[in-house]
């Protein structure tokens, strides 16, 4: 019997252990939100116009990145990086295994292209979970992954301390974030096409590497407060949440 709790405790921490059988093993997890209004007027993103209802006013879910301790993603799985024993699931597999948690995704991470457009959506979910999943904590576990994305968005709040119309710096957007979510978070702007004010597009959170079985869930602070690279550069930059 002890031999056989061995074996098991073994196959638990070689399956938390595969996946992080990379070049840079994970360190911490970044949980990225865009702000439609930002990723829409971009010039970057067509979306419908306006913005489809309940979806303008409240940020979306972009991604779950899994980082390595330079902040630099980790590979995704391919036939050079095998970061799990087994291959991840297929599309059609994938799709199988979060089939329940559509409602939600459909509402928290859409594909703001097209939104109402079921296809489209799970292009977007595919898109994420080949680039950021397959080598993540949970590559043969995709429902893992997507409800530790959705068990964040829900618990935070909602405009994360920020008030749509407002233009504000990047200090005070900064700190409004830091003290709804007890953590420093790290932002991104872009330019709106059309006026070229600089815009809040990105507010991305990070997160505690989970103990084998559990979902990502713990926030910490981000080791950057914005890009290196990207149109705000100081913290005094007047940006817009539209």
């Amino acid at each position: 019997m002890e031999t056989m709790n061995l074996f098991k405790v073994f196959l638990v921490s070689l399956t938390f252990v595969s996946a992080s059988c990379s070049k840079n093993p994970i360190h911490f997890y970044k949980f990225s939100l865009q702000w439609p209004r930002s990723s829409c007027s971009g010039g970057t993103m067509k979306c419908p116009s306006p913005l489809t209802v309940g979806i303008g006013m409240s940020f979306t879910i972009h991604g779950l990145w899994p980082q390595d301790a330079n902040d630099e993603p980790i590979d995704p799985y391919s036939s050079t990086h095998p970061c799990s024993a087994q291959p991840p699931p297929t599309k059609v597999q994938l799709l199988a295994l979060i089939k329940s948690l559509y409602p939600s995704l459909t509402t928290n991470w859409p594909d703001l292209k097209n939104p109402l457009v079921p296809a489209a959506n799970e292009d977007f979910w595919w898109k994420e979970w080949s680039k950021h999943g397959t080598c993540s904590d949970f590559p043969s576990k995709p429902f893992d992954y997507f409800d530790s994305a959705l068990q964040i968005k829900l618990q935070l709040p909602a405009s994360l301390g920020l008030s749509s119309g407002t233009t504000q710096s990047l200090q005070d957007i900064f700190n409004a974030i830091s003290s709804a979510v007890k953590a420093k978070p790290e932002l991104a702007c872009n330019r709106n096409a059309s006026t070229n004010k600089l815009q809040l597009w990105e507010v991305r959170l990070c997160y505690e590497r989970p103990a084998p079985n559990e979902l990502v869930k713990t926030i910490r602070d981000c080791p950057s407060s914005w890009p290196a690279k990207g149109p705000c550069t100081s913290p005094q930059d007047q940006v817009t949440l539209p």
